[in-house]
């Protein structure tokens, strides 16, 4: 059974990454990359707005979104503007839908002749940006 956004989410910083994922899903492989990737953080919550029928997946700290994970091969975290600029450096690819922070960090599964991405490290990069947006109100 769907799920609403959770009214916490549901707040202006959030609202193109919501609009943007609105109809999208997200292939468990994908889903479980991203899942993984926030597994050794703190304070995260975990959305899928249905399961059984592979919606997107996304990751938020107090009430700010910093990852998703959609379709087969696509992981994106909110960046600060230095991190962000790495990101791009190393592959990584803007996803102005969203705003001017998101990267999609992964666009092909670790098994692909890609280089492996370190997941975890963008994870905790998009984690550590979305706690200091939190600590500044």
């Amino acid at each position: 059974m769907a799920q609403s956004i959770p009214t916490d989410l549901a707040v202006g910083i959030n609202e193109r990454v919501l609009a943007y994922l609105k109809d999208l899903s997200a292939h468990s492989d994908i889903g479980d990359v991203l899942l993984e990737a926030v597994h050794p953080l703190g304070d995260v919550q975990i959305f899928c707005p249905d399961y059984s029928r592979y919606r997107y997946v996304l990751v938020s700290t107090s009430s700010i979104v910093f990852g998703f994970a959609v379709g087969m091969d696509t992981v994106a975290f909110r960046l600060d503007e230095r991190m962000r600029s790495r990101a791009m450096g190393t592959g990584g690819i803007a996803c102005p839908e969203c705003g001017d922070e998101w990267v999609a960090v992964v666009h092909k599964l670790p098994d692909s002749e890609w280089p492996s991405v370190d997941v975890r490290f963008w994870a905790r990069q998009g984690y550590i940006y979305a706690r200091s947006m939190t600590a500044k109100g």
